[in-house]
């Protein structure tokens, strides 16, 4: 049915259709109704080299006409610089922008500055005035050592190395937070310390192997008034008979338990390896269980963890014995921390296939079996091993990699770009990795690494070229690096499709278009660009943020599904889709090599085969972002792994040997 406002106009001569046409476009940008708050940010003083905690801009459509932002400018460029937002954007009626602006001094002195906004419409933008000041220190951080490899390691004994933290100026500094992830561990670390000048302060990091397996990864340290520092960390597990007739037992379990949440559902799992099956487990004499939960014979610590039970970390021993004679018994000191409630669906620890009480199983450990048709692996025919040929060719590009000059012509002293593209989870991840990496001694002196990824976007909004998105990256966020688009040599993608339906496969239709034309676009834009590293998303069932839909963003089971989204677009490639074609001599190149990254989805609380798992106290109130540092750090720690190990990667990441 047409409008009655209308309808008149339909009888009307044409030069005065026209006319009332051209009326009813000035009444819809008279009636354009926006807010642009807040109108100036005065940023906290902020040391000479360091940047300040984001302030937020957030332009508002309140009225009922679509409200576009066409571009923004903030000046003075190098100062005040963009943490993330895009333009140009249409917001729908209620519908909000962010643009996150950080403080990054040159100089100690006072900075005034402005962002200029320009909306669609409007004959004046609008403008948001900012301020700071910046500071300079004479404190100075000295870390030693900073690589530490451990030597061979028996799996579930602990061994320390200590860390000194020196003070080499003539200003007091504070040590604010230090970080590892399993099977490393801090201790005589607890919040913060002043470490005045010429003073040091010392802590621990531990090595607790759990599998046969090297392991690498990065301490991460963070300071009020100096750069980030970090140590670079390796050790290896082993597992060494003392006796011919039986295997001795051996600790797989990690002495610090998954975190549980206050009043919510419990799970973790206790292992051992060796012995004589079966084994049995047991608390040892005086020990217990923070109240609700048990532990079972199999070894499994289950229930809900009742609301008496104060936040902190509760410690008890365990023993796990074997069937052999005598018995052979493992005595476990272990620590299970309990955190507050988080706001977010924390009872939702795992998660079912549909209509059934059958576990959603993780792509590597659903082999050739297969969910609603599709089949698991990460590569075709269930297998988790990339195929020799695509193998080969990636290492062959990532030998291939070489310092770039701002024209992409190779100049050894120049620099290469590893980029991250994706949305607001993307983003928030690729900051603590960068954080952790960049003082890694380890790092190739010649990779600068640029976070792309952009709060408030979706995958749909990074399907064009052309799209704001690419801009901010191409205008911002390389030039804030200064870097260019031709430096950039390889990606790490994380480009979930928020507007899920539920249903399977029909979702993961969306999700590979999108996919696939982010891929395209990085080899257009970034002409030198080799490698991509893909990721879907990680668990989801804590989520609790509703979309326009009134549906939570990433819910399971569609969290586990966008695997399934990533898995098929990178089998393409190996099966030779010409959309997604890397090697000139099959034709047209269209995109980027391409691999996974780090599989990252684990059935919440139930450890995959690896060990992974997704407790509620590694993310925000939201249930969807890491929370802070706990999520961040573990997400971190596995990007560092993975770039620090696979075989694509480190020639180019780490320091030449």
């Amino acid at each position: 049915m047409k409008s009655p406002s209308l309808l008149p106009a339909l009888r009307l001569p044409s030069i005065l259709c026209a006319s009332l046409s051209l009326a009813l476009l000035v009444s819809h940008a008279q009636a354009q109704k926006f807010t642009v708050t807040p109108s100036s940010i005065t940023f906290d003083n902020e040391t000479v080299g360091l940047e300040t905690s984001s302030q937020v801009v957030e332009v508002k459509n309140v009225g009922k006409i679509p409200v576009t932002i066409n571009s923004f400018t903030l000046s003075p460029f190098a100062v005040f610089q963009l943490a993330y937002g895009y333009a140009p954007q249409t917001l729908l009626e209620g519908q909000g922008a962010s643009f996150a602006i950080k403080f990054v001094p040159g100089m100690a002195q006072e900075f005034t500055g402005q962002m200029t906004i320009s909306i669609a419409g409007q004959n004046q933008p609008s403008i948001v005035s900012l301020k700071g000041t910046g500071i300079l220190t004479e404190a100075k951080a000295l870390v030693s050592p900073a690589v530490i490899k451990f030597p061979n390691q028996n799996l579930g004994i602990t061994k320390s190395q200590t860390i000194t933290v020196k003070n080499i100026g003539s200003s007091p500094m504070s040590l604010t937070s230090v970080a590892a992830e399993p099977p490393f561990s801090i201790s005589g670390y607890t919040s913060t310390v002043v470490i005045d000048p010429q003073k040091s302060f010392s802590f621990q990091v531990g090595f607790t192997p759990i599998a046969e397996i090297p392991y690498s990864n990065t301490l991460s340290m963070t300071f009020d008034v100096v750069p980030d520092q970090s140590v670079s960390l390796s050790g290896t597990g082993i597992l060494n008979a003392k006796r011919s007739s039986t295997t001795p037992l051996a600790s797989t379990t990690f002495p610090t338990l998954p975190p549980g949440t206050q009043d919510s559902a419990y799970l973790a799992a206790l292992t051992a390896i060796g012995g004589k099956a079966p084994l049995s487990w047991s608390l040892s004499t005086g020990s217990r269980l923070p109240a609700g939960t048990t532990l079972s014979s199999e070894g499994s610590i289950t229930g809900t963890l009742a609301s008496s039970v104060n936040a902190g970390n509760y410690s008890f021993t365990a023993e796990v014995r074997d069937s052999s004679v005598p018995p052979q018994t493992l005595t476990l000191p272990l620590v299970l921390p309990v955190g507050a409630q988080t706001g977010a669906k924390c009872d939702e620890i795992t998660w079912d296939i549909a209509h059934t009480h059958d576990l959603l199983v993780p792509l590597t450990q659903l082999g050739t079996g297969n969910y609603f048709g599709a089949e698991g692996g990460l590569y075709p025919n269930g297998s988790n091993t990339m195929p020799p040929a695509q193998n080969t060719a990636g290492v062959n590009l990532a030998n291939s990699i070489q310092p770039l000059n701002a024209e992409g012509d190779p100049d050894p002293n120049g620099v290469y770009v590893m980029l991250s593209v994706g949305v607001s989870i993307t983003h928030t991840i690729f900051d603590q990795f960068v954080a952790n990496e960049n003082s890694d001694p380890e790092k190739n002196s010649h990779l600068v690494f640029v976070n792309g990824a952009i709060d408030g976007s979706d995958g749909p909004d990074w399907v064009s070229p052309e799209s704001g998105t690419w801009l901010s990256i191409l205008n911002n966020f390389l030039p804030y690096q200064n870097v260019t688009a031709n430096q950039v040599v390889a990606a790490w993608v994380m480009m979930p499709h928020s507007n899920n339906t539920g249903t399977f496969p029909e979702d993961m239709g969306p999700q590979e278009t999108d996919l696939i034309a982010v891929l395209q676009d990085l080899h257009t834009l970034f002409p030198n660009l080799k490698l991509a590293y893909v990721d879907g998303m990680q668990y989801g069932g804590y989520s609790n943020p509703p979309n326009l839909e009134g549906v939570p963003t990433y819910p399971e089971p569609y969290a586990y599904e966008s695997g399934f989204a990533v898995q098929s677009v990178i089998a393409g490639q190996i099966d030779g889709d010409p959309g997604l074609n890397f090697n000139s001599a099959n034709g047209p190149v269209m995109a980027p090599w391409l691999s996974w990254g780090p599989y990252n989805w684990a059935n919440g609380m139930s450890a995959s085969s690896n060990g992974l798992n997704w407790p509620c106290q590694d993310y925000a109130s939201d249930g969807l972002h890491p929370s802070v540092p706990a999520g961040r750090n573990a997400y971190a720690g596995m990007l560092v792994t993975f770039f620090k190990t696979n075989n694509t990667t480190t020639p180019w990441f780490l320091a030449p040997q």
